[in-house]
């Protein structure tokens, strides 16, 4: 299972059916059965198969893979047990690590840009450059990439941070802040794909993005970048930016525009929120609900969106599901992340027959935690601790509140990234 802790938290038949949902949303999004249903490899022919698309490998002189984001290491491992010895070298960068034959496997940090993935970064992009046009190179691009593939124009890992920070801060969405990234970074918004010219380029993609905009998956490295320097600009004006970080100017760069970079690159949409939306409503009309969507893109403020779903769960058997990615307005000082925010701020609205279920699919909501179940018993115990919901809310302490009342949700690092869910029940 991928919640560690779901016998513990299964305290009754609603709570048991939602997490059973959120458990077939997981599997959906599992990294190394999503390559296995799309990605084919004919040794003897030397095809390498991938969704219709065919290659034949025997074109090429040297295969190079690199990968950077939260599903990089295992894609990476099933990538090249599939592919055997074709791959003569590959760099990975994740949050995990391990052995696989022919790689380096470094462990990067997130969510903030560091001087080690900086590094990282550039010692995969040196042997790229050596790689001609009867090369090939397999790109994993997944969620967490952006601070993990860093090579800057200007500054250092401390004023991407920063910058990083200041925008989550203001509440600015993902687009916003990957527009903003594009524009100071030379690997970002196609920049991979201009080091990796003239080899051939496929690039495969595990998107975290709310409407699979593959162009703002880890800001899209081998992807043609339609922002322009004026749109990033916008961004920093819109929230203020400068003023916040008492700076003068921001250094931008233009992203590559040329065609050429991008003619031997090929994108393939491998994973994304909708599998998991797809497989959860499945598993929901087994048990013998009434699936309604309410978004497959949510976006806003998580502690206006959890009373909105509470308010649409209104018919008995209904089962509300949604993907996307929420912001919080930082204004406390306690610790949490999105999805808890957004069970906590739902909590005083939900009643007895009702349950909400908020996740993030890498199993990490800015806190070890994944997220939290919210219901009447959540409340009750609440009450037994003394606990004040709004307090805890105003104090952006949503892990600290969970914690307390041991409704916290635990799946570890999952190794997959596909953009946050949640589960509404009602009996």
């Amino acid at each position: 299972m991928a919640i560690k802790n779901f016998d513990k938290l299964a305290t009754s038949v609603l709570r048991r059916q939602a997490l059973s949902i959120a458990e077939a949303g997981y599997r959906a999004i599992n990294t190394r059965a999503a390559i296995e249903r799309q990605v084919f490899y004919n040794a003897k022919k030397q095809i390498l198969k991938i969704q219709n698309r065919k290659f034949n490998l025997g074109e090429f002189r040297k295969i190079a893979c690199v990968g950077f984001g939260k599903a990089a290491f295992d894609a990476a491992k099933v990538l090249q047990s599939i592919l055997e010895d074709r791959i003569s070298q590959g760099y990975i960068i994740d949050l995990k690590s391990g052995k696989i034959p022919n790689f380096i496997c470094s462990i990067g940090t997130h969510p903030n840009v560091s001087e080690q993935n900086i590094k990282y970064t550039k010692e995969f992009a040196s042997f790229l450059e050596d790689l001609g046009e009867n090369d090939l190179v397999i790109v994993i691009v997944s969620g967490g990439g952006s601070a993990m593939l860093e090579m800057p124009a200007g500054g250092n890992a401390a004023d991407a941070a920063n910058i990083f920070t200041a925008l989550t801060r203001k509440g600015a969405d993902i687009t916003e802040i990957n527009t903003v990234r594009k524009h100071l970074s030379l690997v970002k918004g196609g920049g991979l794909a201009k080091i990796i010219y003239p080899a051939s380029c496929i690039s495969l993609i595990f998107s975290d993005v709310s409407g699979d905009d593959i162009s703002m998956v880890a800001s899209g490295p081998t992807i043609k970048d339609a922002t322009t320097i004026a749109d990033a600009r916008r961004v920093v004006e819109k929230y203020q930016i400068l003023q916040e970080l008492e700076v003068g100017s921001l250094k931008f760069t233009e992203t590559p525009k040329g065609h050429k970079y991008f003619s031997r690159t090929h994108n393939f949409l491998l994973v994304s929120g909708r599998d998991a939306l797809s497989a959860m409503s499945e598993r929901a009309e087994d048990l013998g609900f009434k699936v309604k969507v309410f978004s497959n893109n949510f976006q806003g403020e998580a502690r206006a969106l959890g009373p909105e779903v509470i308010i649409e769960l209104k018919n008995k058997h209904q089962c509300l599901l949604g993907i996307g990615e929420s912001t919080v307005k930082i204004v406390g000082t306690g610790r949490g992340g999105r999805n808890m925010e957004m069970a906590l701020a739902a909590l005083s609205s939900i009643s007895a027959d009702q349950i909400l279920l908020c996740l993030a699919s890498d199993g990490h909501d800015n806190t070890e935690s994944a997220g939290a179940i919210a219901d009447e018993s959540t409340k009750l115990k609440a009450r037994n601790l003394k606990l004040n919901i709004g307090q805890y809310l105003q104090n952006n302490d949503s892990f600290g509140f969970f914690e307390k009342v041991d409704d916290a949700v635990f799946t570890g690092i999952t190794g997959s990234n596909a953009a946050d869910f949640f589960i509404a029940l009602k009996k």
